[in-house]
């Protein structure tokens, strides 16, 4: 199986939103291997705004111990506070 910076490489021409057929077609243009190929038939057949979406959803053969696992979610966070480091709007109903 093919690893989510090989698929992503494969991608590089696809512009988004892109449907499942639309990333098969990019990867297929770009010269991909069956293991990239069978890495996109696995994934749903969403549209996907953007690479990062689809890296989200792809299975790949990546190792999953604690270290790849804590920079892979390093990667996809949004925020680096603590939940309770955020700031919480108020709540509406308490007007």
């Amino acid at each position: 199986m093919a690893t989510t910076d090989e698929v992503l490489r494969r991608l590089g021409d696809v512009h988004y939103p892109a449907g499942k057929d639309d990333l098969l077609a990019g990867a297929r243009a770009a010269g991909a291997d069956e293991d990239v190929l069978k890495a996109l038939r696995a994934v749903p057949p969403d549209d996907y705004a953007n690479s990062a979406e689809v890296a989200r959803a792809l299975p790949t053969a990546e190792p999953t111990d604690a270290r790849t696992a804590a920079e892979r979610a390093r990667r996809q966070s949004t925020s680096h506070l603590a939940a309770g480091e955020r700031e919480v709007p108020p709540d509406p109903t308490d007007a």
